[in-house]
């Protein structure tokens, strides 16, 4: 059960390392707060489900899963940071050509595929709803934002490009948390003052990634959760 004393800052995550990599210094950072994650299992952005007329009340709809989960109101929740993978959404069409391997390839100036017009769609869908959440400052009556890492977690944090395995995440995340756990200071550091990190403000950040090819690579707007109090 939800400890009703603190205020919840829920954080919406594609994948459990996700959770693994920052939990442990964001409830450092967070102390007077009660940290929960929610993971999708999956991009919730790329997901076929999903479009920009129904994201909002999509994503209103997972805050309400682990609002039950726990037994909290929306009272309860300070607000509701959704991170997210660019994955290349925001690139022009004819930077996704066709690729012999299996799996999709992305490099700094494009996308290799064996399914060029199925990527093209999904970036199409995609870029459309980061763009309406983007927009969105509440969720109902919560607070919202949106963070990105592009083109992953690892890419920005690990400067890794390849796609790993699962152990391969788990070994990035243990890595991570163990040293920025002890060091919360040294996190907000690395996020603020990095070649990764996006300059300007919120809207500035977002603008900046939906440009040529940036979408690809390695940038993040994620230091701009810690440039004002939980509430804001």
């Amino acid at each position: 059960m939800i400890n009703r004393t603190k205020k919840v800052i829920l954080f919406i995550a594609e994948g459990p390392t996700d959770e693994e990599t920052l939990s442990p210094v964001l409830k450092k950072i967070f102390q007077k707060e009660d940290v929960r994650f929610h993971i999708v299992h999956g991009d919730l952005t790329s997901n076929w489900s999903v479009t920009a007329q129904n994201a909002v009340k999509t994503v209103n709809q997972h805050i309400d899963i682990e609002r039950k989960r726990y037994g909290f109101e929306k009272k309860d929740i300070l607000k509701v940071i959704h991170l997210v993978d660019m994955d290349g959404a925001f690139i022009l069409e004819d930077k996704v050509v066709y690729g012999k391997h299996e799996e999709i390839l992305y490099f700094g100036d494009h996308i290799e595929t064996r399914s060029p017009e199925t990527v093209i769609n999904r970036n199409k869908r995609k870029s459309q709803i980061l763009s309406r959440l983007s927009l969105t400052g509440k969720i109902g009556t919560i607070p919202y934002s949106i963070y990105y890492f592009s083109r992953n977690l690892e890419h920005v944090f690990h400067n890794s490009r390849k796609n790993l395995t699962d152990e391969e995440k788990v070994i990035y995340a243990d890595t991570f948390a163990d040293r920025y756990s002890v060091n919360p200071a040294a996190f907000i550091s690395y996020l603020s003052g990095n070649d990764f990190t996006v300059p300007g403000d919120y809207r500035d950040t977002w603008e900046f990634i939906s440009k040529g090819t940036n979408s690809l690579n390695r940038h993040s707007n994620f230091h701009l959760l810690f440039s004002s109090p939980p509430g804001n």
